[in-house]
């Protein structure tokens, strides 16, 4: 028993400082737009407690968050909806990283997507108890994660690009890979991914949608 005690102790060992640079170093930028979209669908579910109808359809063309409207339309129309509100969101993150201020305001995008998730989920909990919640999880929670996680790797490079520009307005040399064809390339590739999960979105609402109402 001494021995195994002994073997655990030794297999233990702190992280030393250049391991914690090195993470933090190649996730840093993801743990921070983790913790940007915690913070927002936090606050979102706070919020939810004093949001009221008008306001969750105020914020559809953003959030698609008009439940009523969503169990009666077609599939063509929820892939619009959540299609046109995903390249919302996906131009700002766009042209956030095409500035200089591209590391600020990205994480707030995120956060306001995060935000979105959370006044929605809270919103649809705090009016329609758990039928609420079977609506968000059998309706919404599959596109929103794939968007979310789409919306996080397309704020990774725009990060990076921005930083890359901050460093030529310092005069400092920028990376050699960041690049504006490649900047536009990897944006593409995330498109592709917030179209498909307007797609999933629109299929579970045409398959769930109708067995909910909300009055």
């Amino acid at each position: 028993m001494k021995g195994i005690l002994l073997s655990m102790g030794k297999g233990r060992r702190r992280l030393n400082k250049k391991e914690i640079v090195y993470f933090l170093h190649r996730y840093g930028i993801d743990v921070l737009l983790g913790i940007a979209l915690l913070a927002g669908m936090i606050f979102g579910a706070v919020c939810a407690g004093n949001a009221d109808k008008a306001l969750m359809q105020g914020l559809d063309f953003l959030f698609t968050s008009d439940f009523q409207s969503r169990c009666s339309q077609s599939v063509l129309s929820a892939f619009i909806a959540s299609l046109t509100a995903n390249f919302m969101f996906f131009l700002a993150n766009f042209l956030l990283g095409l500035s200089v201020w591209g590391s600020v305001g990205v994480p707030f995008l995120i956060g306001f997507k995060g935000f979105g998730m959370g006044l929605s989920g809270g919103y649809l909990y705090r009016c329609y108890s758990f039928s609420g919640v079977g609506f968000f999880l059998l309706v919404m929670l599959a596109g929103c994660v794939i968007s979310t996680l789409a919306l996080i790797f397309q704020g990774r490079s725009s990060i990076g690009f921005s930083n890359s520009l901050f460093a030529r307005v310092r005069g400092t040399a920028p990376k050699a890979d960041q690049t504006i064809y490649r900047y536009v390339i990897s944006n593409s590739f995330m498109l592709i991914a917030l179209s498909i999960s307007a797609m999933a979105d629109a299929i579970l609402n045409s398959l769930f949608a109708g067995v909910f109402t909300f009055s």
